[in-house]
């Protein structure tokens, strides 16, 4: 065989190889420039979310009267690093002078606010639209963004499950019950509150760090 034909021949084959990996590059460019956007997307909406939570904690403290400076300077921080919109940065001064308070001033508002009938809040539940779609995606991640992801997604599961709790005690505290029927369910309505902010607590403390870690 010339040298020629031997050419042409590497040529072909060169050819044919590139033409049945084609379709292979391309879809791992495609699925590359996706697991990007979508790592983006859902990152931005647990941002966001972060923010929610940590003032949706802070509405349920404040209920049961826990909003102690530990919270506050936590909260206060979060917003100051995370705080997107104008709503949430307005609400830093008000932060700002209740951690100027003394600690006796501070328990004395929590008792307050905590000794106020009447004044239940409903608590929320809180979608990733973004997150919930992209769920059967997530193997395309690596490992550890994957499982960061599924326990977030795991613990507003959770979350949601103290919120139902919730809801049935609030609807509860509105029917005619007997006195110490009555110190129960809103002893079980504020246990409630407490495990709802240490729950979100918890997640806007993951939200962070995962977001810190796809920098």
């Amino acid at each position: 065989m010339s040298e020629d034909s031997v050419e042409k021949l590497t040529f072909l084959a060169l050819g044919w190889l590139l033409g049945l990996m084609a379709p292979v590059i391309v879809d791992a460019i495609k699925r590359r420039r996706e697991n990007k956007l979508g790592r983006l997307a859902m990152t931005s909406e647990l941002r966001e979310l972060g923010c929610m939570l940590s003032t949706a904690a802070y509405g349920a403290r404040m209920r049961i009267g826990t909003a102690d400076r530990r919270f506050l300077e936590w909260l206060k921080n979060d917003l100051e690093h995370h705080a997107s919109t104008a709503e949430l940065q307005a609400f830093l001064p008000n932060l700002s002078k209740q951690l100027s308070w003394t600690d006796d001033e501070l328990k004395a508002v929590a008792a307050h606010m905590s000794a106020e009938d009447g004044k239940g809040t409903m608590l929320q539940k809180y979608l990733v639209p973004v997150l919930n779609t992209r769920v059967a995606a997530l193997w395309s991640f690596e490992t550890s963004f994957q499982r960061e992801l599924l326990a977030i997604r795991q613990h507003l599961g959770l979350l949601d499950d103290i919120v139902d709790r919730s809801r049935k005690y609030f609807d509860m505290t509105f029917t005619k019950l007997e006195e110490d029927n009555y110190r129960l369910v809103t002893e079980n309505l504020e246990q409630c509150y407490s495990l709802y902010a240490k729950r979100a607590e918890r997640i806007v403390t993951m939200i962070r760090k995962l977001a810190n870690a796809a920098q």
